[in-house]
């Protein structure tokens, strides 16, 4: 419809100026180097605009043969695109150097000009977010659609800095009910479910968690570690874990018979008396490679003097490897429990000496 009003426009127009042009023309003469060009306004204009779109097709052809991306004859608009490309640089290299202000000074700079704004904007708000500057953050955020993953995940993550973890389970929970899912936003939710103390809710998530792999099989080996042993400690403080439980029932059997599951069941065990059947389960279900994720766990748990099969199976992997300071102190730990100070601490020396730091 404008299209149609701006064309009868122009037509009108024409009606009205045409004749006027017609009967007077104009006249313009032109003398340049000894040369005398003459012609009436109407034509001086035709050709200068004939001149204008020659200048401008062959200036993109040009550029297209060079393959020149940014060259443009605004001084400000190329002055602002050098300094924004600067600004950009600068701040890249301040993010890299952990220079959190000066980052996101520089890329909130650099949306001036030029391209990848939503890239230097995501930048700029988690450079603010490292800084502490969570206004600053947010503002830079709210110019990105609400539903973008980016925008959720740091959101629910400065909830998390900001000590609001129950806040970001609600703020990440609807998001995470969807069949295809950004598994950093899956991750993130399994850290807000642990910080918020949704421990059922947790083991439920877990279940997903490895089902969906949100985690590679490296990285979800040791978050196992970090899931199943403390859910367990805190639904059970008193007494065994109840097996029977729809959230742990909901977990894959694997996920139930892993040595990190067993951990948790056997500190529950130990915790209510049962150190023989604690122990049971511990050399069932623990191999050499898990020791090092085990030990923080393990060294919790009161075996008291159940600790014969363990104490067999530790000697066994010492024999192969001689130089695992985890071993070393596994065999501290056991050796505590029965009571024997002065081998506790000759282990404890060479676990130090094989695993320095070791604690």
């Amino acid at each position: 419809m404008i299209k149609a009003i701006l064309l009868v426009a122009v037509l009108a127009l024409a009606m009205f100026i045409g004749p006027v042009l017609t009967n007077n023309p104009g006249y313009i003469k032109l003398v340049l180097a000894g040369y005398v060009i003459e012609m009436t306004a109407l034509g001086f204009a035709i050709v200068l605009i004939l001149l204008l779109v020659a200048a401008s097709l062959l200036f993109k052809l040009v550029k297209h043969v060079l393959r020149i991306q940014h060259l443009s004859f605004n001084f400000f608009r190329s002055r602002r695109q050098r300094k924004a490309r600067l600004a950009f640089a600068n701040g890249l290299h301040a993010y890299a150097r952990r220079q959190w202000p000066q980052a996101a000074s520089e890329l909130q700079q650099a949306l001036q000009a030029g391209d990848f704004n939503y890239e230097k904007r995501f930048l700029a708000a988690y450079a603010a977010f490292y800084a502490g500057n969570y206004q600053l953050a947010q503002s830079l955020l709210a110019a990105l659609a609400e539903d973008d993953p980016s925008r959720q995940y740091l959101e629910a993550e400065m909830l998390l800095h900001q000590g609001d973890a129950r806040q970001a389970v609600v703020t990440l929970e609807s998001l995470v009910q969807q069949p295809l899912i950004d598994v950093a936003l899956g991750q993130l939710y399994l850290r807000a479910l642990q910080q918020a103390g949704q421990w059922q809710q947790l083991l439920v998530v877990a279940g997903r968690a490895a089902t969906e792999h949100w985690f590679d099989k490296a990285s979800w080996q040791q978050q196992r570690f970090a899931v199943y042993p403390q859910a367990i400690r805190h639904l059970a403080p008193e007494q065994p874990f109840e097996q029977q439980q729809d959230c742990w029932q909901s977990l894959p059997a694997k996920e139930r018979k892993s040595a990190a599951a067993a951990l948790g069941l056997a500190w529950a065990e130990a915790n209510a008396g049962q150190a023989d059947s604690a122990e049971k389960r511990l050399v069932a279900a623990l191999s050499l490679a898990d020791i090092a994720s085990a030990w923080p766990h393990l060294r919790q748990i009161k075996l008291g003097r159940s600790v014969l099969r363990l104490r067999k199976q530790i000697q066994h992997w010492l024999r192969d490897n001689p130089s695992n300071g985890y071993l070393y102190a596994v065999l501290a730990y056991l050796a505590e429990q029965e009571g024997e100070p002065q081998q506790a601490q000759q282990a404890w020396q060479k676990a130090r000496q094989y695993q320095p730091g070791l604690v």
